[in-house]
């Protein structure tokens, strides 16, 4: 079982290098929501330490936690929160019921972050749109007994996921550093009891000590703070003086703190020091790898080693134990997992509704889903980025089954407007792949609704003169200092659109914005958002106006005409808002608290483009209109 230690420590540069090339896309820089779950168990708790540390870097809360732990807290979990999952193999029973945990309660993304490709958590992860996996081959294979290398590759890939680089070059302990902790070791008596003290950046490394001593059997550790063991834990060592000794792990930021502790205690308590002069991320990472040596020298005074300790078979049984039947939640009773995901998505969680109220709500939902289905539709109106186009789909347009889907609707007669904060750029794109004999039948809204044509009309949108407000909100928004290199001012016709050139600070950035245009133009002008943009338009610009003019447009024969809405961002200040505000309106993501309009109907874990091709694919298309199947 497992590999030496000592074979496992070679290895450490080789892993160090092979993550240090590997690039990554920095995708939690984009994360619009702040807060982020952690869950790992065993060798990865540390891990998940550094992330959350990572995560508190960029101001933004990072909560590490364990599957079990999670179980008691998931009512927390919304659609506001991110959850990172941290395991080597992807493969053990409590990460995989974690991750139905978290699926349940639809965070805005799930991250699976994984050493092992193919593993059993991406299969998992892979029917949700809202989940996605980051895996690695490592190449030095499974870890030991103890999680070994695959710490030194999360340690210096996950700072990557924040745009960050590690560069470590002490990969090996100095003769100085052994000579002292061999002196520790041989000073501590059988049955020892070492406290390890930490700040910051030296938790995950405690925290990885802690686990190494216990798993492999080769001594007791206490963890603390440098301040938390201020606070009476210093008593162990008058009653337990013999038995007891410290590891210190400093960096500079605790380089005061930990002389001044330790120079409070008795100079016959064996310290050993792990000490880096690096910052942050990095000295985490250098600090861990003399943790390492600091194991394979216990290892050697205890005879045990680490890397294959012998596991007796309750151990083996406990690992496998699985609890999920333990822990299963259950619907209130006579509602279906439909209706029940339908509605906590209108309320932000289900469990935390009463009876009566969520009783309410299965009413409007009832209601408002046999209202759809039995309605005769002539056409569709919908958003584009995000809902027929993704992010990575932005320049290039949107994926083959969404155009067939669009030209599909256009030869059975059905009209289809799309409604827009783009400008120039949409009709280009879809002249491309749709058929100029429907160019006709086709209504686009540029810079969401403030200019309004047909498809055909290649003079739209053309220059109007940009409203005064707008030109006084542009110069209010150049001359403010707070916010000079940190947003880009895209003067449009009918709207002003303000992107974030950093993803750092953009929940801190867009108040700002907003605050200052509100309290210097107050009801003249709306503000909405997208992810990394906020568009100021006019006040009696809307989305929803496309709706008017398409009735206007094909209601010659004074025909009860109906369209069905179809955006991602239907909750205020969403720029699909007004669009998802009508009886007659589906969202592939954010839905308005309103009973009556812009719900999500689409199965867990399903948004965006997937959400709609869902939609798509349960409408039946008759000519000239169709019908949806909910």
């Amino acid at each position: 079982m497992g590999r030496p230690f000592s074979q496992e420590i070679k290895q450490i540069s080789y892993t160090y290098n092979w993550a240090k090339a590997i690039e990554i896309e920095p995708v939690f820089l984009d994360l619009e929501e702040k807060n982020l779950w952690i869950i790992g168990s065993g060798g990865s708790t540390s891990a998940c330490e550094l992330l959350s540390l990572l995560q508190f870097k960029f101001s933004r809360i990072g909560f590490a936690t364990t599957p079990l732990e999670l179980q008691y807290r998931q009512n927390a979990l919304d659609s506001n929160s991110n959850i990172a999952f941290i395991s080597a193999s992807g493969r053990n029973s409590d990460i995989l019921f974690g991750f139905d945990t978290a699926i349940n309660h639809e965070p805005a993304n799930i991250f699976n972050i994984c050493l092992k490709k193919k593993s059993l958590l991406s299969e998992k992860a892979a029917p949700f749109s809202i989940a996605k996996t980051i895996e690695f081959d490592i190449p030095t294979g499974k870890d030991g007994f103890l999680a070994t290398n695959s710490l030194i590759a999360y340690f210096t890939l996950l700072p990557k996921l924040f745009g960050l680089t590690t560069n470590v070059s002490n990969l090996e302990p100095a003769p100085s550093f052994l000579s002292d902790l061999n002196e520790f070791a041989n000073s501590l008596i059988e049955d020892f009891t070492i406290t390890v003290l930490y700040g910051g950046w030296g938790k995950p490394v405690a925290i990885d000590i802690e686990s190494k001593f216990s798993e492999a059997g080769l001594g007791n550790i206490l963890l603390a703070d440098y301040r938390n063991f201020g606070h009476g834990r210093h008593n162990w060592f008058d009653k337990k003086k013999r038995q007891s000794a410290i590891i210190a792990i400093v960096t500079p930021e605790e380089k005061e703190i930990a002389e001044k502790t330790l120079k409070l205690l008795p100079s016959s308590i064996p310290v050993q020091f792990l000490i880096s002069e690096e910052y942050e991320h990095n000295a985490s990472l250098e600090l861990l790898i003399q943790a390492f040596w600091v194991v394979d020298r216990f290892g050697k005074k205890c005879g045990i080693d680490p890397g294959r300790p012998g596991v007796p078979d309750y151990g083996s049984k406990l690992y496998k134990l699985k609890y999920s039947k333990f822990y299963q939640t259950s619907l209130p009773k006579g509602v279906t997992q439909k209706e029940y995901l339908a509605v906590s998505r209108k309320t932000g969680n289900g469990n935390s509704i009463s009876i009566d109220s969520f009783s309410t709500w299965i009413k409007y939902y009832s209601e408002y889903k046999r209202n759809l289905e039995k309605t005769q539709f002539n056409g569709l109106i919908m958003d584009y980025d995000g809902t027929l186009c993704s992010s990575d789909e932005k320049y290039k347009g949107p994926r083959e089954e969404i155009k067939n889907w669009i030209n599909n609707f256009l030869k059975n007669g059905i009209f289809i407007a799309f409604v827009t904060g783009r400008g120039k750029s949409i009709r280009e794109v879809l002249q491309e792949f749709i058929p100029q004999l429907y160019w006709n039948k086709v209504v686009v809204g540029y810079y969401n609704g403030s200019q309004i044509g047909l498809l055909e009309d290649s003079s739209l949108p053309n220059a109007i003169p940009i409203d005064s407000h707008l030109i006084t909100i542009e110069q209010l928004l150049l001359n403010e200092p707070l916010l000079k290199h940190k947003v880009e001012l895209d003067s449009r016709l009918g709207q002003l659109t303000a992107k974030f050139i950093s993803s750092e600070n953009i929940n801190s950035l867009k108040q700002l914005m907003i605050d200052l245009i509100r309290n210097s133009f107050p009801f003249k002008v709306q503000i909405l958002e997208s992810s990394h943009s906020i568009d100021i338009i006019l006040i009696e610009t809307t989305k929803s106006k496309v709706i008017e003019y398409c009735t206007k447009l094909l209601n010659g024969a004074n025909q009860d005409l109906k369209f069905l809405s179809i955006g991602d961002r239907g909750k205020w200040p969403g720029n699909d808002y007004q669009l998802l505000s009508n009886h007659y309106s589906l969202s592939v993501d954010q839905v308005s608290s309103d009973p009556k309009s812009c719900w999500n109907f689409a199965s867990k874990g399903i948004r965006r483009v997937e959400a709609t091709l869902e939609y798509f694919n349960a409408m039946n298309i008759n000519e000239s209109f169709f019908k949806i199947k909910i």
